[in-house]
């Protein structure tokens, strides 16, 4: 009896875990050493990437979607080591000779900034600022780059200030207020890297612009969709802007990505590029951001997505493909709690009688003590 009472309680225990597994996290904050970043080899021994962190299990995704796992670190001489896993399978992009323009009407964009201190030095004049530094610079570019194409656009620029491991705890409350209050397409948290210029400057046709790192955090629910949703945004920016973003980086962190599906991390730069080359390639990535979202379709049988193409039922906008996971996972997540709360009940219940008719037994093995005294 005591033994299948004590399994009643644990069941029960286990039902009152909250279903938000992924939200509950631990702090996976990188504080960043601007003078000193990870320089990342392949087993090897060729120059790979550049990060302010790694840790070991992180992920690099290569503009060539190759995906490599870091394997070591010496953080005495900031150096690491990434063994090739393998080929990801890159979306199959078309473009539509005949472009569609497709109807998408209000479009809503919501932006965020973490560390609100980032700053470029070049033209800031430090590498950060306490309070407002020179990243919001660029989140206003970006807010006003997303107006111009009619896009409603939402930038908080709240302070998470200071930039320490409780950062992403602070800016977590931001990013739910955007998504309860606006139900956007999209969430971007706006960064700029703490790694060398060279990593980041790019020259086109005889200019020069900085190129973008999309950040992808496994530690949440929907890193599966998060990074699915990166990797078409570079698929996108291949045909478009090749020289726009330098990789995707999937770390071990949360990010804040898992509140939503559509959220993602963008590196604009680095401390040591100058902020004009940032905001010159804001409106490349802005143009890539809604040509992916709201003038793409996606074959969700073969996964092929094309530019410019044909809105049907079963080939959906990009956005729309991401709505329907957010409405399939909403119910299973709905059926889930039904589930999980039905077996507590019971539980409870059965817990309840059996403790009732333990203390009857109980009472009743006295009685039948007493009475024969």
């Amino acid at each position: 009896m005591k033994k299948f009472l004590f399994f009643c309680v644990l069941v029960l225990m286990v039902c009152l875990i909250p279903n938000s597994i992924g939200l509950v996290h631990a702090e996976d904050e990188e504080l960043e050493d601007v003078n000193n970043p990870f320089i990342v080899y392949t087993e090897q021994g060729q120059y790979l990437f550049e990060r302010s962190d790694v840790q070991v299990l992180d992920n690099y995704i290569s503009k060539d979607f190759k995906m490599y796992e870091i394997v070591s670190t010496n953080p005495q001489n900031h150096t690491a080591i990434a063994k090739f896993v393998r080929f990801l399978d890159k979306p199959n992009v078309s473009v539509n000779p005949n472009p569609n323009q497709i109807s998408a009407t209000d479009r809503t964009i919501c932006l965020y900034l973490t560390h609100n201190d980032e700053s470029f030095t070049p033209s800031d004049g430090y590498d950060s600022i306490y309070g407002a530094g020179g990243i919001h610079d660029v989140a206003k570019e970006l807010k006003k780059s997303f107006q111009s194409l009619g896009i409603n656009v939402v930038l908080d620029e709240t302070l998470h200030i200071p930039h320490d491991t409780l950062a992403y705890s602070r800016s977590q409350v931001t990013a739910k207020s955007l998504l309860n209050a606006y139900s956007p397409d999209a969430l971007f948290d706006i960064h700029r890297d703490g790694v060398s210029r060279k990593y980041y400057a790019t020259e086109v046709d005889g200019e020069e612009y900085s190129k973008i790192r999309i950040v992808v955090g496994q530690a949440n629910p929907n890193m599966d969709e998060n990074l699915e949703f990166a990797m078409y945004l570079l698929s996108v920016a291949e045909e478009k802007y090749p020289w726009l973003f330098a990789d995707i980086y999937y770390a071990k962190g949360h990010y804040n990505q898992g509140l939503y599906n559509k959220s993602l991390l963008f590196e604009m730069g680095t401390y040591l590029i100058e902020k004009e080359l940032v905001l010159k390639s804001v409106e490349p990535l802005v143009d890539v951001i809604n040509t992916a979202l709201f003038n793409t379709t996606v074959n969700e049988e073969s996964g092929e997505i094309t530019i410019g193409g044909t809105e049907t039922e079963a080939t959906p906008t990009v956005n729309e493909h991401f709505n329907r996971l957010t409405e399939q996972s909403n119910s299973t997540a709905i059926i889930l709690t039904i589930v999980v709360s039905v077996v507590g009940f019971i539980t409870a219940v059965a817990i309840v009688i059996l403790i009732v008719k333990d203390i009857k037994y109980n009472k009743q093995q006295k009685n039948g003590k007493n009475s024969k005294k």
